[in-house]
């Protein structure tokens, strides 16, 4: 190892140490609201303002609304596992369950030859059975009696699971969040056409200048059809910015923000028969202007997979005249633990899905946060039972 990349390792070590410690002063945090919210901010501000600045970064650094999402936010700009930034701030264990994956590219699949795994969408057949028990899930019990519960996934009651990874087709810079939401419940394989069988909901941002984003919580519907696909699926969103309380949102085809969805029947981890996975695609917006991190070597050492900025979609942006979205921005997901603000009276959980049940509409499954880390990993965590005062938007 050359002395200026261990000088490098010492320095950040040190200073994201440093960090720590100056926030374990705090009280320790617990659940997700509550007199410790200020810890966690404290926390935060401590790191985005303080330390991050000593490497010539300036990230903007607004509040957390929880205790889950300050974890994932330090976790994912120090590259440590969330349940490390738990235990260095004296935070008691066993309140949340945690997953993460390293993105495609830089991983690959110890395949013959070995792949990037995510070269197509829907994934399915080997990509599929090569790539779900590479990834670490979050699990549920899911029922029509309340809201998905998170859970240990040695909990036998687990009955839906989710995968999250970030990708890039064909091998290029993880430019899409890939959404694998397992189902193995023993549910009848059929959907009529147009029958809405699932919910999901992102909280998706509009790029509208290189430094402006705008949080839009959108909701996708997933409506059925003979090819198991997103042709007729819709999202509902406040898109233009101008909604009113009459009217406060837009529904778009799925399609019309860049947003893919699918439903395979294959087997999983979970269980060996087959059985409903829903797959969802969605844009990143991850640029220099916005994310600066994720594009220096200055503070990680490990260095990110990204070379130039992704802006989500539409490549070259909204044409003007559309009647939804300004001329020239766009739409996808931010790496950052969303959505970041004044903390609300309550909290959305970043990942929310209705699952089908096994009579009537589709019952609440899954309630998560994610952050993408400045490596391309993708962490998750969702608080358990009691911890949390979070809720899903449907």
């Amino acid at each position: 190892m050359s002395v200026p990349i261990r000088s490098s390792i010492m320095s950040r070590l040190f200073n994201a140490a440093a960090a720590l410690w100056l926030c374990g002063g705090a009280a320790a945090w617990a659940g997700d609201g509550g007199s410790d919210q200020g810890s966690v901010n404290t926390a935060w501000q401590t790191f985005c303002g303080v330390t991050l600045p000593m490497f010539g970064l300036f990230p903007a650094c607004p509040e957390v609304p929880t205790v889950t999402q300050g974890i994932l936010q330090l976790a994912a700009w120090q590259l440590v596992p969330p349940v490390a930034v738990r235990a260095s701030n004296s935070t008691p264990l066993g309140q949340a369950v945690d997953g993460g994956n390293p993105s495609f590219p830089p991983a690959t699949l110890a395949t013959t030859p070995p792949t990037t795994a995510i070269t197509q969408f829907p994934v399915t057949d080997s990509a599929l059975s090569n790539l779900l028990p590479a990834l670490t899930p979050l699990g549920f019990i899911s029922s029509s009696k309340g809201p998905a519960a998170a859970t240990q996934l040695y909990n036998t009651n687990a009955n839906a699971f989710l995968y999250a990874v970030a990708s890039g087709y064909g091998g290029q810079q993880p430019d899409t969040l890939f959404l694998f939401y397992d189902d193995p419940r023993d549910i009848i394989n059929i959907f009529l056409p147009g029958q809405v069988v699932a919910e999901f909901s992102f909280p998706l941002v509009v790029l509208t200048s290189p430094t402006t984003e705008t949080l839009v919580p959108t909701t996708l519907q997933f409506r059925a059809t003979n090819a198991r696909d997103c042709s007729a699926s819709t999202v509902s969103g406040n898109f233009s910015g101008k909604g009113t309380p009459t009217n406060p949102t837009q529904t778009l085809m799925a399609a019309q923000i860049g947003l893919n969805c699918a439903v395979v029947f294959a087997p999983s981890p979970l269980s060996k028969v087959p059985h409903a996975i829903f797959e969802v695609a969605v844009p990143l917006i991850v640029t220099m202007a916005t994310d600066p991190l994720y594009f220096s070597t200055l503070y990680s050492v490990i260095g990110g997979p990204w070379t130039t900025g992704v802006t989500g979609y539409p490549s070259g942006g909204f044409s003007s005249g559309n009647g939804v979205f300004p001329a020239g921005s766009y739409i996808g997901l931010a790496p950052s633990a969303q959505p970041l603000g004044p903390p609300p009276a309550v909290t959305p959980y970043a990942l929310c899905a209705n699952l089908p049940g096994l009579i009537g509409p589709p019952v609440p499954s899954v309630a998560a946060y994610y952050a993408i880390a400045s490596d391309g990993q993708t962490l998750l965590s969702a608080p358990l039972p009691g911890s949390s005062t979070s809720a899903c938007p449907f």
